[in-house]
């Protein structure tokens, strides 16, 4: 089965390696490529056409798609994909507290922006990406009136996995990006560095180890990495979108990891931020005046990481300086030197996992402009063993303040779930915490049973401070709903009961006497269907009741103690919410999305605003009746329409992989006569045809009649090069390299570089 082979380059195909010494392959026009061999049908009108194997419709199966998705995807090219989104969001708040003027907190926001998401995949320049967005509407900032309209813009562009050869990467960016941070950092158990947005640029290296039996199947994880970002910091705000609005001056950071040695990684990493303004000066809207309220700040963090099977252990220190003069309002900003450390322990053994660590850091501890856990102390311990019926896990914290002007405490809780059978479980979860010279306790216990009406989960808790005691009982189900329902029906409904016990004096301060009660209800109601081929709708209703006058906390009486959240400690008398989605599949690449939320409460807050009571021993009884009178309402709504293409498919390429990341080169060459045997083709020696070149022994192609020879995308890295010469015309032989031959056949080594052309003649010599 032989075709022309009169141009140059001629496309060659695959050859798989059991059939390479009794199978021949079709050479055909530009370029020669290696291809697989079930790729072309065979010459069926080839008198010495040979037997081949037929799998049934030639092998080809229809593609799934999901239902209503256009399988008629283009294909061909490389992997490419387009998301365009324009869209516009509405959020109008409204507050009445009788007696005070809150109109300054009822702001409304707009937006209307367009969103543009590239990206395109590319074999030797890696997955270039762009990033951009228009917007118009306010910029409200938090517990401020100020607020501005106008249009502005953000563009980036990004290369993601640039090969440069020899197991290197290199991600970068261009536009609005954000500080850099090393993986040690990223992947914490207990604290993380934050990151900032900048208006600048970043750029990552990565360096990758050679593939070997024990790491072919793994995912690649890089031995050595550095990154850089330099820019001008800045916030993000908006409803949807980025909004990015400068801070002004200049904010650098750089760092490094490596594995040094077998499981040990050492890493680096600082910031560096010059004659910026105080981010929470301007979110607050408190802090000295424009121009005043500016910062410099440097920071350093090095990091030590030990894993010996299933044990790691990382330790890790940081040092700031922060000067300027930052808003004197936010309690955690103080300038001047700080440092601290912590260290994170963890053992795997079986099915148990053992994690803990201890920690110290100085007050005023920033890291850039943004400020992290400062003014601390203490450890933590968790605990958790799993089997298949029986799961628990525990967990320890003990927190101090360096300076006694901070929360401090022990937090543990234990959580316990047992697999009655294929259908039951139960749990049951308990916390205990002690802070701030008082102490609060909660318990929690469930039960869940699976049935024919759906998954069913029943739920009752305690908890207890030193002024009040609550209880709940509670019932959530998920339905399962009449097949003659629109497809995709859902339905799930949660339904609670609670009651409060509190002292009179938690109301009324300087009354100890009685204990104030009170009764709540809570109903939600879940649902959602697909009435229509590609329309979805979802809706949720929810309404709680409260006839006590005493203050809840936002997240429960455990967190009431006196800390920081007990600022927040708020009644919530009635509320109800209603949200509604809907979603419509125009086409296989149009959605048109709608959303619509409303929420309606009484509200009365303790700590909030409230107005001053007229009594020193506190608040009468008529002035909290007057307080409860106060009401909050929340309308917000949204709308988008998205068009999303994709399109081709992922470039193979070849040869054996020597390292799992990089890119591609060519390999051409000719195999030729080399009659005064100097190793080098003269101009009137002749190519020698139908010689085969195998490549690591994966892929082959056919040399055309010039005895030209050629293999694109081959990966970079080392390779190995063999012929077989069953058609080389006697006396004539190609001479095997000692070095690099096999058996006494010709084989050569070579290394691919990236982007670049390699070149191998292999010349034949008379015996």
């Amino acid at each position: 089965m032989r075709g022309d082979r009169s141009a140059y380059p001629a496309r060659g195909r695959l050859l798989r390696p059991a059939l390479t010494l009794i199978a021949s392959v079709a050479a055909s026009s530009p370029p020669l490529l290696a291809q697989t061999a079930q790729e072309s049908a065979p010459d069926e009108g080839a008198a010495d056409q040979a037997y081949v194997d037929r799998l049934i419709d030639g092998g080809s199966l229809p593609e799934q798609t999901k239902a209503g998705e256009d399988s008629n995807i283009n294909r061909k090219g490389n992997l490419r994909s387009l998301v365009v989104e324009l869209g516009g969001s509405r959020i109008v708040p409204k507050a009445r507290i009788e007696g005070l003027d809150v109109s300054a907190f009822d702001q409304v926001q707009e937006e209307l922006g367009l969103t543009v998401s590239g990206r395109y995949q590319t074999i030797n320049y890696g997955m270039l990406g762009i990033d951009a967005q228009l917007r118009t509407g306010t910029a409200a900032r938090a517990f401020t009136a100020s607020q501005g309209s106008g249009f502005n813009g953000a563009l980036t562009l990004s290369s993601t996995g640039l090969p440069l050869g020899n197991g290197w990467v290199v991600d970068s960016s261009v536009g609005n990006v954000a500080t850099q941070s090393i993986d040690l950092l990223r992947r914490q158990q207990r604290f993380f560095i934050p990151t900032s947005p900048l208006l600048g640029g970043s750029v990552q290296f990565n360096s990758f180890a050679p593939l070997s039996v024990l790491t072919a199947g793994l995912d690649p994880e890089p031995v050595a990495s550095f990154n850089l970002a330099v820019g001008e910091p800045g916030l993000l705000g908006g409803i949807r979108l980025g909004n990015f609005s400068s801070l002004s001056g200049l904010s650098m950071t750089a760092g490094g990891q490596a594995d040094v040695g077998p499981g040990v990684s050492l890493g680096f990493q600082a910031i560096a931020v010059d004659d910026s303004r105080d981010p929470f000066a301007i979110i607050l809207a408190t802090g000295p005046a424009q121009g005043q309220d500016r910062l410099s700040s440097q920071g350093a963090l090095a990091s030590v990481k030990v894993e010996r099977d299933g044990f790691q252990l990382q330790t890790n220190t940081i040092w700031s300086n922060l000067s300027g003069n930052p808003d004197p309002n936010f309690v955690f900003r103080e300038t001047g030197k700080a440092g601290g450390f912590w260290l994170d322990a963890s053992l795997r053994r079986g099915r148990a996992a053992h994690s803990g660590g201890f920690y110290y850091f100085d007050p005023g501890l920033a890291w850039g402009t943004a400020a992290i856990v400062n003014n601390a102390y203490g450890a933590y311990y968790r605990f958790s063993v799993s089997s298949q019926r029986w799961r628990w896990t525990a967990s320890v914290d003990a927190v101090e303040s360096v300076n006694g002007q901070s929360s401090s405490g022990i937090l543990a809780n234990v959580d316990v779930r047992r697999q009655l059978t294929f259908r039951m479980a139960a749990g049951l979860n308990t916390t205990l915490r002690v802070a701030n010279g008082q102490t609060a306790s909660q318990l929690l216990a469930f039960f869940d049973l699976a049935s024919d009406v759906g998954t069913t989960r029943i739920e009752a808790g305690w908890s207890h401070d030193p002024a009040s005691d609550f209880y709940r009982i509670g019932w959530n189900q998920n339905w399962t709903l009449p097949a003659w329902l629109p497809s995709g029906s859902r339905l799930s409904t949660q339904l609670s009961f609670d009651h409060r016990r509190m002292l009179q004096q938690a109301i009324v301060p300087g009354d100890p006497a009685g204990v104030e009660r009170g009764n709540s209800i809570g109903i939600g109601i879940s649902g959602g269907a697909n009435p229509f081929t590609g329309i979805t709708v979802d809706a949720t209703l929810a309404y709680r009741s409260n006839a006590s006058r005493s203050a809840q906390s936002l997240f429960g009486p455990v967190d009431s103690t006196g800390g920081v959240l007990d600022v927040l400690a708020s009644q919530q008398d009635q509320a109800f919410s209603a949200t509604l989605v809907a979603t419509a599949r125009l086409s296989s690449s149009w959605t048109l999305t709608a959303s619509f939320t409303d929420t309606r409460s009484s509200l009365l807050s303790r700590n909030g605003l409230i107005g001053q009571a007229t009594s020193p021993l506190g608040f009468t009884p008529e002035e909290i009746a007057r307080i409860q009178r106060s009401s909050f309402r929340l309308q917000a709504g949204s709308i988008s329409l998205q068009y999303v293409f994709s399109g081709g498919r992922a470039q193979g390429v070849l040869g054996r992989p020597e390292y799992p990341v990089g890119g591609t080169g060519s390999l051409r060459g000719r195999v030729f006569l080399d009659a005064n045997a100097n190793g080098v083709r003269d101009a009137d020696e002749r190519g020698v045809p139908d010689i085969i070149v195998i490549l690591d022994g994966l892929q082959a192609v056919r040399t055309d009649a010039m005895g030209l020879y050629r293999f694109e995308g081959v990966i970079d890295g080392r390779h190995q090069v063999t012929v077989n010469a069953d058609a080389l015309p006697l006396p004539w032989s190609i001479v095997s390299d000692p070095a690099t031959s096999r058996n006494g056949n010709y084989a050569a080594a070579i290394a691919m570089q990236v982007r670049s052309v390699t070149e191998l003649d292999i010349p034949a010599i008379r015996e």
